[in-house]
């Protein structure tokens, strides 16, 4: 595995603890719960989605990668 997949898999485990630090500092029984819903909603959504797409550039950078190793053996 090279450096940049390894770079792009710690972004992608931070982006999870993230959204995990953001449900354990508002859960649904913080006073101010109600007051943050949609911007904590938001925010979750989002490093969902930066999560998922970290994910389909890791596929393409491991697609490619083994493209190029494969073809440098032949």
């Amino acid at each position: 595995m090279d450096d940049d997949t390894q770079e792009l898999i710690a972004i992608q485990e931070e982006l999870e603890r993230l959204g995990d630090r953001l449900r354990k500092i508002f859960p649904s029984t913080h006073p101010q719960f109600d007051d943050v819903f949609e911007d904590v909603g938001a925010a979750g959504y989002y490093l969902r989605e930066a999560g998922y797409r970290l994910e389909s550039v890791l596929k393409t950078v491991q697609g490619d990668s083994a493209a190029s190793s494969s073809s440098s053996s032949v």
